[in-house]
This record gives C-alpha cells, sequence and structure tokens, in this order.
C-alpha cells in the first residue's frame, strides 16, 4: 500500500502526546508536596527587608537627613519616612512609603529559638507613636542595635525562621536563617 503524498512518517500520534502528558501529570503530582514554598517566600520577604533597610541608609546619606523606618506589625509592613528636619515627626510634606513583607509573611520567630535578642519579634527599642522603629543617620549609622524575626504565617517548623539584624556603628544589614539546628549567616 502507498502511503498518501504530504504524509511524512515522523510526528507523535494523539495517544503518544497523551500518554507524555499522563506521565508528566504523575510526576508533577509527587513532585509538587515536597517543594517548600514557605522557604522561598521567606527567603524573598528577608531580602526585601534588607534592601529596604539598605535603601533607607543610603537616602539618609544622600539627604542628608534622618530616615525612620517604623515595623508596623499589625499590617505586617515597613515603612520609611524621610524625616527632613530631623524631629520624629511625621510632618505634612514629609514623603511616607509603606511596604508589605510579603504574602503569609509576618513577623515572628514562630518555634525557633532566639538569635541575640529578646524572643518579640522587633527589639528596637525606639519608637514613633507606639510603633517600633529604627533612625539611620545622615552619617549612615543607626540608631541602635537591633533587629527583627519574620516567619511563615501560618508555620509549625522552627526552620521558617528569619532574623534580621542592624549594627549600629555601620548601620549595616545582616540576616539569618535557622536550619533546624542553628542559626546561619546568610547576608
Amino acid at each position: 500500500m502507498a502511503r498518501a503524498r504530504g504524509c511524512g512518517g515522523s510526528g507523535f500520534t494523539l495517544v503518544e502526546i497523551l500518554m507524555v502528558l499522563a506521565l508528566l501529570g504523575l510526576v508533577m503530582a509527587f513532585a509538587l508536596p515536597k517543594i517548600n514554598f514557605e522557604a522561598y517566600r521567606l527567603s524573598g520577604a528577608v531580602r526585601g527587608a534588607e534592601g529596604l533597610l539598605a535603601r533607607a541608609q543610603r537616602l539618609a546619606v544622600t539627604e542628608q537627613s534622618n530616615v525612620n523606618v517604623l515595623f508596623d506589625v499589625a499590617n505586617n509592613a515597613i515603612k520609611l519616612h524621610e524625616d527632613a528636619n530631623n524631629n520624629n515627626v511625621i510632618d505634612p510634606g514629609e514623603r511616607v512609603r509603606s511596604y508589605p513583607l510579603g504574602d503569609g509573611v509576618v513577623y515572628g520567630i514562630g518555634a525557633a529559638p532566639t538569635r541575640l535578642y529578646a524572643p518579640a519579634p522587633i527589639s528596637f527599642v525606639h519608637t514613633m507613636s507606639g510603633t517600633p522603629e529604627i533612625i539611620f543617620r545622615r552619617d549612615g549609622s543607626a540608631s541602635e542595635n537591633g533587629g527583627f524575626y519574620i516567619t511563615a504565617q501560618y508555620s509549625t517548623s522552627a526552620s521558617d525562621a528569619r532574623s534580621v539584624e542592624v549594627i549600629q556603628s555601620t548601620g549595616r544589614v545582616e540576616w539569618y536563617q535557622y536550619t533546624g539546628a542553628q542559626w546561619v549567616k546568610k547576608f
């Protein structure tokens, strides 16, 4: 029997394509539950917070005025206040921006042990209207040593804890991840 003109011998049949899709579906069904999405969210959130703190420090040096970083626990956000007159009060015309921590990320340590400071989610002592804050000065230094913890909102694992810390003299920001056995510096 002769082959019809225009029909090549290469290609896949519908049955072959459906079998490949079924196999991919089985592989995904076994692989997806093993992916720890919480860890990726937390690492993204901690890098974002680290970037915001570094941004606040650079802004203080560039603008030659204080930048207050407020930790809004109720809304799981970080606020940057450009304090043009250095009076530690949000005055009309001064810019205040709010940045959420991220979906499913909250202030807290969860089941992990404390690292350097109290088990409270935020160790900064200074406050503005009852909200914990750290102030970056125009020389790049910070108002105090301290930090904060973040974790996944519904986490039961100690390894879902992250710690962000600020060094007072330099304003440098470092972050740590709890591995289940110890805190490891990640920068």
